[in-house]
């Protein structure tokens, strides 16, 4: 089921590097009292960085299973954090 071919290692670190790095820092601006355009500037910055170290880390392994597991595990975890200050915020 896991493949190893390069298209596959592509596909999923793009769309999960991308969306671990987005979530993560959805919820850095919900915790750092910062003004929007600095929040932006860092969220940029970083969620590329963020993003970028991912896909080099699914083209390094092997195996796409244990960093496909990793980040799902911390996507899932950003994801109820981001959830949890959605309904503390009163949404």
């Amino acid at each position: 089921m896991w493949y190893e071919s390069l298209w596959i290692k592509s596909f999923v670190g793009f769309f999960l590097g991308f969306l671990l790095s987005m979530s993560l820092f959805m919820n850095i601006g919900f915790i750092a009292p910062l003004s929007r355009d600095v929040f932006l500037f860092i969220a940029v910055i970083g969620g590329f960085t963020v993003w970028s170290a991912l896909i080099s880390w699914f083209y390094c392994v092997q195996s796409i299973k244990k960093p496909t597991l990793v980040c799902l595990v911390g996507l899932l975890i950003t994801s109820m954090v981001n959830v949890y200050f959605y309904i503390q915020a009163g949404a």
